[in-house]
């Protein structure tokens, strides 16, 4: 069975949902879909912010899931914010001394979360949807 481009991009939006809102639970309760958890850097206000964030991001996807075409507007922020969160990632691998932090398995985290992210925007671009005209 070949998939066509919208069904593809609705798979797509579908499964960043549930990551992003998988990684919303795991931040909310201190768990990791990693199989290494740095207790250390752990910190239940801030994960609590995450998890608020991850939430909303699962939802929109969600929402933009049911119709991408339609809300091809709102796929191209999230194509933006894809990038701006591996920019993020980078800045984060530079600026951040993991091993002062004793969490070298969080920068390990950080990169193989990048190098997904990268994948995943590189996927939504190529099967971003054609604007209705």
């Amino acid at each position: 069975m070949k998939l066509n481009r919208v069904l593809m991009t609705k798979i797509l939006l579908v499964l960043g949902s549930i990551y992003y809102f998988i990684g919303a639970i795991a931040h909310f309760f201190g768990l990791t879909i990693f199989p290494f958890f740095s207790g250390t850097l752990y910190v239940p206000y801030q994960d609590t912010v995450i998890a608020l964030a991850a939430i909303i991001l699962a939802i929109l996807l969600w929402t933009i899931s049911r119709d991408p075409v339609k809300n091809s507007d709102v796929y191209n922020v999230i194509l933006i914010g894809g990038v701006l969160a591996i920019i993020f990632s980078v800045i984060i691998l530079l600026r951040i001394d993991f091993n002062a932090l004793n969490a070298l398995d969080k920068k390990l985290q950080t990169i193989i979360e990048m190098i997904l992210l990268m994948v995943y925007t590189l996927l939504l671009w190529m099967f971003r949807p054609k604007k209705a005209k």
